[in-house]
């Protein structure tokens, strides 16, 4: 293996999550004299390979003694031919399931800084969510509005990267792009500025209820003014007690979301 080959299956470890920058986790470029520790994600894949192979790992224990682990990483399916994620409809309802959790996970206040463990403890148990205030717009007769359920989308593509085994952003987007395409999720607010960059998704496949293909509409993501959230739908997978979470999408010429 060159140099070039192994720098580039370093970057590959940490667009899967696996490692991180030691001295700046929010890093995503690999450079070659960084300082790298596994992630939780990672320490759950090195702790299965040792199960799975009959390993003597003690040697290891300091290490998963003092990091935070995965434990409750969701794996992912995929086609034997291509390697890609297999999706259908009760896939991406138990990954859905997943990251909205149990209960909505609203930031809890800390009377003291919460440390490592704590801290990915809270992330774990489902996607951070927040509420955002609309501001009223008179001109337009709207008055200010209050979502609940917000998220950002730049969030959501990192939370499914550290706690499912897609390998990247760009299935992390995809995976982004069903929730949009079986109505899950809708788009609030989008404050990018037109020179913003943004990365588009689109995926085909049949509406539910129906045998039409539909392309679902953009998915941007580079951005932390593009804002998320949860509302009432019907047919759709429940959500706490306030309702259902629906999808933003649009019609295309051969069909709809329904």
């Amino acid at each position: 293996m060159t140099r070039d080959m192994a720098k580039a299956m370093c970057q590959h470890f940490m667009d899967a999550r696996l490692i991180e920058n030691a001295t700046d986790p929010t890093s995503n470029l690999f450079k070659d004299r960084g300082t790298y520790i596994l992630t939780p994600k990672g320490l759950h894949v090195l702790e299965r390979f040792i199960s799975k192979n009959g390993i003597n790992s003690d040697h290891l224990q300091p290490v998963f003694s003092s990091q935070p682990i995965c434990i409750k990483l969701l794996h992912l399916e995929r086609r034997s031919s291509d390697d890609e994620i297999i999706v259908t409809q009760s896939v991406i309802t138990a990954l859905f399931r997943r990251f909205v959790g149990r209960a909505a996970n609203y930031a809890s206040p800390a009377d003291k800084p919460l440390d490592v463990f704590q801290k990915y403890n809270e992330r774990s148990k489902g996607i951070t969510l927040s509420d955002m205030t609309e501001r009223a717009q008179p001109l337009q007769g709207k008055p200010a509005q209050v979502h609940k359920h917000c998220f950002a989308a730049v969030t959501a593509l990192e939370w499914l990267c550290d706690f499912t085994s897609v390998v990247g952003r760009e299935e992390a987007a995809e995976m982004a792009a069903q929730f949009v395409r079986f109505g899950l999720i809708t788009l609030v607010s989008d404050k990018r500025k037109n020179n913003d960059s943004a990365i588009i998704f689109t995926v085909r496949g049949s509406a539910p209820g129906g045998n039409s293909p539909v392309s679902v509409c953009w998915f941007p993501y580079l951005s932390l003014d593009v804002i998320l959230t949860f509302v009432a739908a019907t047919r759709r997978i429940p959500l706490y007690r306030e309702g259902y979470l629906q999808g933003h999408r649009r019609r295309s010429s051969s069909g709809s979301l329904g």
